[in-house]
């Protein structure tokens, strides 16, 4: 029988504890006293975002390996699970950066010991996080993040860690935690699965083709209004060997009044098509699903490409998205002024936006 093992790569990390000191000058601590800081990669799979209902826990039909499009930080806790009584007395977060094409941070391990691995990504702006562990069920645990902005085009994840077999992912090989075994090299890559926090939008705009016959519109800005400035998301894990997703629960707590928040910008504008349409993603806190307003700004151009009117503005409350933690949604949109206008006269500001599904 074929043994499974976790795929530990190891980098050396040189750390010296107390090397010196005054009263004895060549004496060295023993290693074994306590955990020294080492690196540790983290490698993450993601899934995509589903279009009817939450993603499957199973790769690589659910989940596959996971490269940010940008610069990007994650908030990770990475706990020992032998006695969660002290082991879990005051977690910390640490912020694991991503650079060089890989995430990695210094944490104290041990080998031989299981550890539990949480977090979040992105990590930006005001965000930040506190862990606590269930005294009456040790299987539970309440991860609480805050200051989330309620619209983002971040896809903001719930991070666990997850065990890793020579054949890949599979069903039923997901937990929170898995010793790190020992052995002579003192580097460790960790396996981590990534779940969306918040629900997705796929705006796809285009103009109407009899508009489009006598005017150009360029789109240079969107933004989503929401009715509040900040989320707090409080997550409930639950411990399952199944393969199950541990996220048991989600409260989003928003706060604040009214925030535009940015989600396509283009300088120069972008210009509408009458058949192939230009989409925007944006993600958002489910609980926000009846309450968007959407507000872009635009310049208009004649048929000889001449710049008539500039940084238009058109406000549209949109439908109610009916969205859900791992959901997207599409948004067909059709940009369709109530009339033309001839000659000289302005063009139409503020037109009419029509959701065509």
């Amino acid at each position: 029988m074929k043994k499974k093992y976790i795929d530990i790569l190891l980098i050396a990390v040189a750390v010296l504890l107390n090397a010196c000191s005054s009263g004895d000058s060549g004496a060295q601590p023993d290693p074994t006293d306590k955990p020294v800081k080492k690196e540790i990669q983290v490698m993450t799979y993601a899934s995509q975002f589903a279009e009817t209902a939450l993603s499957r826990r199973a790769a690589p039909t659910g989940f596959s390996e996971y490269t940010p499009d940008k610069t990007t930080n994650m908030g990770i806790y990475m706990l020992l699970s032998e006695n969660p009584a002290t082991d879990w007395a005051s977690p910390e977060e640490e912020k694991i950066i991503y650079n060089n094409n890989k995430w990695h941070a210094y944490f104290d391990v041990q080998p031989g010991k299981t550890y539990t691995v949480y977090g979040y990504m992105p990590k930006t702006g005001d965000m930040s996080s506190t862990l606590t562990k269930s005294t009456a069920d040790a299987a539970t645990a309440t991860l609480t993040i805050t200051g989330i902005k309620p619209m983002t085009t971040d896809d903001i994840c719930i991070i666990t860690g997850v065990k890793n077999a020579d054949e890949g992912l599979a069903e039923g090989q997901f937990s929170w935690s898995w010793p790190i075994p020992s052995n002579e090299e003192e580097n460790y890559k960790i396996h981590v699965l990534m779940d969306h926090l918040y629900a997705a939008a796929l705006f796809r705009m285009k103009i109407d083709a009899e508009y489009a016959s006598l005017r150009t519109i360029k789109l240079k800005t969107m933004t989503l209004r929401t009715e509040c400035k900040s989320v707090n998301a409080t997550i409930s894990l639950t411990h399952n060997t199944t393969g199950a997703s541990p996220i048991s629960g989600v409260v989003f707590d928003p706060s604040g009044s009214s925030e535009d928040f940015l989600v396509f910008n283009s300088d120069a504008g972008t210009a509408l098509d009458k058949d192939t349409p230009v989409d925007i993603n944006a993600c958002f806190a489910p609980t926000l699903s009846a309450n968007l307003t959407m507000i872009t700004t635009y310049d208009v151009y004649d048929r000889k490409g001449d710049l008539i009117r500039q940084n238009c503005t058109a406000t549209n409350k949109l439908p109610n998205l009916e969205a859900v933690r791992g959901q997207r949604v599409q948004l067909n949109m059709t940009v369709n002024p109530s009339y033309l206008y001839v000659l000289s006269d302005p063009d139409l500001d503020n037109p009419t936006i029509q959701i065509d599904n």
